[in-house]
């Protein structure tokens, strides 16, 4: 993951709830209430790598389990593919159309966490969005947030992701 600059923590909220076109400031406490203090997360503008896809996970959530048993958004990609009979896989495959008319036409400024600059990631908002990007190759060089804390360890949406590694950021110029 290339770090691009340090964010904010409100410009990754208030960039949720445009995309979810939230009213209630308390939509989604479910994802974000249990992350580490902002004291203990710091947020990046960041941009995927090639090297990165096989460490990007959905959100660990069991709804997503009939489409992949390892929650690699890899794998799901790998479940569009087998035509499994899915409410998400339908979602996903609207914005795949989407995306193959007009990449422009649905936000992808995905949100992730981490433990480590190096991964395993965790997309906490934008996972349908990510599988169809991957589905058409435009994963690779979307420009992301993501937050990184070594106490995602104990995140439990992360479930899946988590490897355990020390944190390190290191910002490019």
């Amino acid at each position: 993951m290339k770090l691009i600059k340090r964010v904010k923590e409100e410009e990754v909220w208030g960039h949720w709830e445009k995309v979810e076109k939230w009213r209630d400031k308390g939509v989604r406490w479910d994802i974000r209430g249990g992350l580490p203090p902002r004291t203990d997360m710091n947020w990046y503008e960041a941009r995927i790598e090639e090297k990165d896809i096989e460490k990007i996970y959905i959100i660990s959530s069991e709804d997503w389990r009939v489409i992949t048993k390892s929650f690699k958004v890899s794998e799901a990609v790998q479940s569009l593919k087998k035509g499994i009979d899915d409410a998400k896989i339908d979602d996903i495959l609207k914005k795949k159309e989407k995306y193959m008319s007009d990449i422009n036409s649905i936000d992808r400024k995905l949100i992730l966490i981490c433990t480590s600059e190096e991964g395993n990631y965790t997309i906490i908002e934008g996972n349908k969005r990510a599988v169809a990007l991957l589905s058409i190759n435009r994963l690779v060089n979307t420009e992301i947030y993501l937050g990184i804390s070594k106490k995602i360890q104990n995140y439990g949406w992360a479930h899946y992701a988590n490897k355990g590694a020390a944190c390190t950021e290191n910002i490019e110029s």
